[in-house]
């Protein structure tokens, strides 16, 4: 029985592992898509450096979805994930999008916080 419950944690890591590998497949390749489509259309879009904000935000993305499957609902742990990723998208957003500024965002980071403070004293 030991010998199977080991044999089903190395597969589902092997899993998680080749589920990350994908993630960062799809970000490479749509950054790259985004900037050849820039290149073609002459669609400039500045500071395009901060797409790879993406990256950590896909893994986050990923945690927090197989979180939610193994427990049913949003744990701690899930709800800091998600306070990263928010975290991540508004700075992302700060430098991709120039009508966007920090005082913008700031304020958004406060509800945020409260409701992780919530999230978390509920569970």
């Amino acid at each position: 029985m030991n010998n199977n419950f080991d044999d089903l944690k190395e597969l589902e890591k092997g899993s998680q592992e080749q589920n990350g590998s994908i993630v960062m497949a799809v970000v490479f390749i749509v950054a790259g898509a985004a900037l050849i489509i820039g290149n073609i259309t002459g669609f400039e879009l500045r500071n395009w450096w901060a797409l790879f904000m993406l990256i950590p935000v896909s893994m986050f993305a990923q945690n927090l979805y197989q979180d939610y499957q193994a427990n049913g609902r949003l744990t701690p742990q899930s709800t800091g994930n998600l306070i990263v990723i928010v975290a991540i998208l508004a700075g992302a957003a700060v430098f991709l999008f120039e009508a966007i500024t920090w005082s913008m965002i700031w304020p958004i980071g406060l509800i945020i916080s409260g409701l992780a403070i919530y999230l978390g004293c509920r569970s």
